[in-house]
Order: structure tokens, then C-alpha cells, then sequence
């Protein structure tokens, strides 16, 4: 009985935090979207520019838009078709120039924080709230050890001002 009891409780208890398990970040899941802007007037028949902050965790980098090896994957930022928007060319950083314990060149790449901006031209007949969705896919790395590559998902919002 008392076996009975114990497990109960034990089993109770794990009922109360069941996220705790999957609240866990898979190794090389280094990136976040600390912040997403739109700069200027929304409105049907405008251009907008979407500027997405991105922060990459302490200890972790990824390389820049334009890696220094080919063979590098870089990161890049993709916006899916939205009614009503047309995406423009997408500016990135230029990347830090960094050594890396393990390897015998510098790397361009990204560390901290930075930052990527995407002009969005509304259609005259963008209706407005919208939502555009992208990914940001990187490649997270600790020094010469690289994670295979994630594709951040999120959106953007644009509103009329």
C-alpha cells in the first residue's frame, strides 16, 4: 500500500511539470528573435522595412551570410509568400572576422547580437493587419564543433500606422 501511495505522488508530481522535459533546447538551437520592427508608415500601396534582432546564446556563433569557406553553411533569412507583400532583398550584417580555437583561419561570422533588414512593398490592396512569415536558417557552432543546421521559424507583423 504504501508503494501504492508513493507512486501516486510521484506520478502527481510529474502531472504538475510536464513541460519540463520538453522545455529543453536540442543542442545547436543557439538562436532567438529579441525583436522585430517595421520602420515607416504602413499602409496599402507603401514599402515597409521589417528589421529582425537576433541574439545567438553565450559560447555559441554562427557563420555570417557570406561564410569564409565554401563549404561553410551560411546563415540566411527566407520570407514566405504573404497576400498583398513583396519581399525585397534581404540585408545582412557584414561578418566578424574571428579566430576560432581549432581551426587555422579567422571565420566571418555572427556572435551576440545582430541584425537583418527585408523591405516589404504592400500591394494597394494589402489588407493590413497582415502576417509575413520567415526562417532564419543557421548553423550553430562552440568553437570547431558545428550542430547541423536549424531553421528558426517566426513572424512578421505589419500594422497600419
Amino acid at each position: 500500500m504504501k508503494t501504492a501511495i508513493s507512486l501516486l505522488a510521484t506520478i502527481s508530481l510529474a502531472a504538475l511539470f510536464p513541460t519540463t522535459a520538453f522545455a529543453q533546447k536540442k543542442p545547436g538551437e543557439a538562436v532567438k528573435v529579441q525583436e522585430v520592427q517595421i520602420k515607416g508608415a504602413a499602409a496599402p500601396g507603401s514599402e515597409v522595412t521589417a528589421v529582425i534582432a537576433f541574439e545567438i546564446d553565450s559560447g555559441y556563433h554562427t557563420h555570417s551570410n557570406k561564410p569564409s569557406e565554401k563549404n561553410f553553411i551560411p546563415t540566411v533569412l527566407t520570407v514566405q509568400p504573404a497576400a498583398g507583400v513583396k519581399a525585397g532583398e534581404v540585408v545582412y550584417p557584414k561578418g566578424k572576422s574571428e579566430k576560432v580555437e581549432g581551426l587555422d583561419k579567422p571565420l566571418s561570422l555572427y556572435q551576440g547580437q545582430f541584425t537583418i533588414s527585408i523591405p516589404l512593398k504592400l500591394d494597394a490592396s494589402a489588407k493590413l493587419p497582415l502576417t509575413v512569415p520567415a526562417t532564419l536558417r543557421y548553423q550553430a557552432c562552440q568553437g570547431a564543433l558545428c550542430y547541423p543546421p536549424k531553421s528558426l521559424k517566426f513572424d512578421i507583423p505589419v500594422a497600419a500606422k
